[in-house]
């Protein structure tokens, strides 16, 4: 299994990709107001007449500099109007507190110096970032970064200047071995948090790089490479149930042991989507025990995936099933239906968890083997968000599941009917949906009717799964559960998961009613049926656990060189502002 804190720690990282505004827009107004605000510090006791000359000039510039830095960067793998824009806003406030954060140095400590001296060591303040950007997010070589880093900002400098004004070197020479001092600091940091993956990672800039194409713009080739040359071969195991109804479609129950992910667009991240598609859009693809170390790496290996569900086996088939079995404990909830001698069991915890282990895998299987089950759909519902389950509340999951097993091997047989409908023809849109949408899945067993809810969405916000169970057994639908397929098609959201969970945006009286009309659908829909439980075996390449290890340590250490070198930096920034 991968470890714990791997995917944590990257997940945790992707939060500091929020940091910029989410319109560019935003950004250039940000950038032309900060510069409107430095020449405004400079140039306070001018005419109006030439106050209005170098604003407009200020504008200029900077507007003008978007493009500049567009053609200076061309040809480096991110390089994009919107991002050079976000750099210029960065920059360009950055300036501008140093030279107000300067003036207030000349009042706390009594001096007297020029403000062209805030001027010049934002400059260099502003140029140090620009060439941090330039080198690690654009992917620009280093000796090109420095100079475009500098060309901008020399130009602006050059507007905040007095017409007058004479410049000396020795009058600021203080000002500018502090400025150089820092923008190599940033240098020195761009070498060592490149290499900081290394030798598991040649480049971590290179990745950045790569993610950032990859998650902003859609353009996945890159990503996918670097993923690919990374992962290996693995024999993967898919469980299905196709329930064949008299007069109407097969319906699909699918278990494959592949974890959707690992973000937009890359790989498997639109898997159950593109399984539901497989199954002529009459399927509920459900999250098997499986993490991230089970994605496939490129849309190929999905493809081949894929074309590997044509060769599966017929393990057993009947026409008969148990009523549901549901078992609780103060944390866990179970829902067991038996067929023949195959069991699908779906595992929910009502506070959320995430990923289930592997380990509970072995035990539950032979806990089902010596009570005379041939095989077992062991299903994580994902249908809150939390953290990995501990050793004790694995222990009373198994101990659960053994229990519920062995009620279950006493149960009567029915024969029963199936209803199935989904939302694709719905007026339901909703956000946090993957393309295959919400389905409601209905066993009428005894002349009763056991619904299962299913949405692709990368998992429920917490409390909205018990909402619609309450809502919908209120309004007379026994709804057992609701389960996620964990896709991750809906990637690439500004939140702190770096995604929305069904709930984050849609309105749960919205999401209630959903479920509500395809449960209703579902139910007019039944009719007798049999099942047939296939196996099929796939020879396909994953992404593995090392590879999420290695971009963990790579991403660690590269934050922990960052903190030293913003420490450092800090410290020269301070005594450049009060020495100068």
């Amino acid at each position: 299994m991968i470890s714990e804190d791997s995917v944590t720690d990257i997940h945790r990282r992707w939060y500091f990709t929020l940091l910029n505004p989410s319109s560019y827009k935003t950004s250039a107004i940000i950038a032309i107001i900060a510069s409107l605000g430095i020449i405004g510090i400079n140039h306070v006791s001018y005419t109006l007449t030439e106050l209005t000359i170098h604003a407009v000039l200020a504008v200029g510039i900077t507007t003008g500099g978007f493009f500049l830095d567009l053609f200076l960067l061309r040809g480096t793998p991110t390089n994009k109007i919107s991002k050079v824009i976000h750099v210029a806003a960065f920059s360009s406030s950055l300036w501008l507190v140093t030279i107000l954060l300067g003036l207030l140095t000349n009042s706390i400590f009594g001096k007297n110096s020029d403000i062209v001296t805030y001027c010049l060591g934002g400059m260099f303040i502003a140029s140090g970032l620009r060439y941090g950007i330039f080198v690690s997010v654009f992917g620009s070589r280093m000796f090109r970064s420095i100079v475009i880093a500098f060309v901008l900002p020399v130009v602006f400098f050059t507007n905040i200047l007095p017409y007058s004004y004479s410049f000396f070197l020795q009058e600021h020479l203080s000002v500018l071995i502090m400025g150089s001092t820092i923008f190599t600091i940033g240098v020195v940091w761009s070498i060592l948090a490149d290499r900081a993956g290394y030798p598991n990672l040649k480049s971590t800039f290179s990745v950045l790089q790569a993610f950032l194409s990859a998650w902003t713009e859609n353009k996945q080739e890159k990503m996918e490479e670097i993923f690919q040359s990374r992962s290996s071969l693995d024999e993967i195991r898919t469980r299905m149930m196709k329930f064949e109804r008299e007069g109407d479609k097969q319906v699909f129950v699918v278990l494959p042991d592949i974890h959707p992910g690992p973000f937009n667009p890359i790989g498997g991240s639109n898997l159950p989507q593109k399984l539901f598609n497989f199954f002529e859009n009459n399927a509920i693809v459900l999250h098997s025990i499986s993490d991230h170390s089970k994605n496939l790496p490129t849309t190929a290996e999905v493809n081949k995936y894929l074309d590997s569900l044509k060769n599966s086996i017929l393990k057993n088939s009947g026409n008969e099933c148990t009523l549901p079995l549901i078992t609780k404990s103060n944390d866990f909830t179970l829902t067991c239906i038996g067929f023949k001698t195959n069991v699908l069991m779906i595992i929910s915890k009502d506070s959320g968890m995430e990923d289930l282990p592997y380990s509970i895998i072995e035990k539950i299987e032979q806990f089902a083997k010596d009570l005379g089950f041939s095989d077992i759909m062991i299903v994580d519902a994902h249908n809150a968000l939390g953290n990995k389950i501990s050793c004790e509340e694995e222990t009373a999951l198994t101990a659960l599941a053994l229990t519920s097993l062995k009620k279950l091997e006493g149960k009567q047989y029915y024969t029963y009917e199936i209803g199935y409908s989904n939302s694709l023809t719905s007026r339901f849109r909703i956000i946090e949906l993957g393309g295959a949408g919400i389905g409601v899945l209905d066993f009428r067993v005894n002349n009763e009717d056991y619904l299962i809810g299913w949405s692709d969405s990368n998992n429920l916000v917490n409390g909205l799964r018990i909402r619609i169970l309450r809502e919908l057994n209120t309004a007379g639908f026994n709804m057992l559960e609701i389960c996620s397929s964990d896709t991750h098609s809906s990637s690439g959201k500004r939140t702190r998961q770096g995604y929305y969970a069904l709930g984050n945006v849609t309105n749960d009286k919205d999401i209630i009613r959903a479920f509500s009309e395809i449960s209703r659908k579902a139910m007019s829909k039944t009719t007798p049926s049999s099942f047939s439980y296939l196996d099929s075996y796939s020879q396909i390449k994953l992404m593995g656990r090392d590879q999420f290890d290695n971009y963990a340590t790579a991403l660690n250490r590269s934050m922990n060189i960052t903190k030293v070198s913003l420490t450092i930096t800090v410290i020269f920034y301070i005594t450049m502002l009060i020495i100068s």
